[in-house]
């Protein structure tokens, strides 16, 4: 079996490259999401549990780099120090790929995206492409599949659940430990909301 010769990195491909990911991302946003109105308490709770700077960083939060660079030289488990932008960039590109490499490409287009749309706007577009669970995409399907309702009719609690869902996505066979997992964590977002309502109330509205 004859083996490919390994590509010479190339400024060319690199730029190709980004060029073809930026228009799969452009075909995610959602333009008119800035016009919608203030955060929805969905969003808050979002924002509470998975990046409560969001609105203070360009696209990569350094202080939670620096937080896990910190727990990788002491041995300890180290997360992802992923901003919902970067998780945006990898859930519109499809990006499966856990290297370093990956990850820097994905703040360099994370940082990129931030000259392109509003911060509202990336949130937004998120959250209607994210992954909730299995064959769930979006916030609305998956108010649909947990709930049974439009996202509009769930209360407090059910939306804690939903934004939960973003680190334990919904299996095909939910159980009670994932259950538990889930509710333990939306108790936590709707804790942390509190908190930062104060901070949710100084975002400029069309940020």
């Amino acid at each position: 079996m004859r083996l490919r010769p390994k590509q010479v990195p190339s400024i060319k491909r690199t730029l190709m490259r980004v060029h073809i990911d930026l228009f799969a991302i452009d075909n995610k946003v959602l333009y008119w999401a800035e016009s919608v109105g203030p955060l929805s308490l969905l969003e808050k709770l979002v924002l509470a549990l998975e990046d409560r700077r969001f609105f203070e960083h360009n696209g990569v939060d350094w202080r939670a780099v620096g937080r896990e660079l910190a727990k990788l030289l002491t041995g300890r488990r180290v997360g992802g120090a992923s901003t919902i932008d970067m998780q945006f960039v990898r859930t519109a590109t499809g990006f499966r790929e856990k290297t370093l490499r990956r990850k820097l490409y994905e703040i360099l287009l994370a940082r990129i995206i931030q000259f392109r749309y509003s911060k509202t706007v990336i949130l937004r577009s998120y959250l209607a492409c994210a992954f909730f669970g299995s064959h769930i995409y979006g916030i609305e399907n998956a108010a649909k599949k947990a709930f049974a309702k439009n996202l509009a009719m769930l209360n407090d609690e059910q939306l804690a659940e939903i934004a939960a869902m973003l680190v334990y996505p919904r299996p095909l066979r939910p159980s009670d430990k994932w259950m538990h997992k889930v509710q333990c964590r939306a108790g936590y977002g709707l804790r942390w909301k509190g908190r930062l309502e104060q901070r949710f109330k100084k975002i400029p509205p069309r940020e």
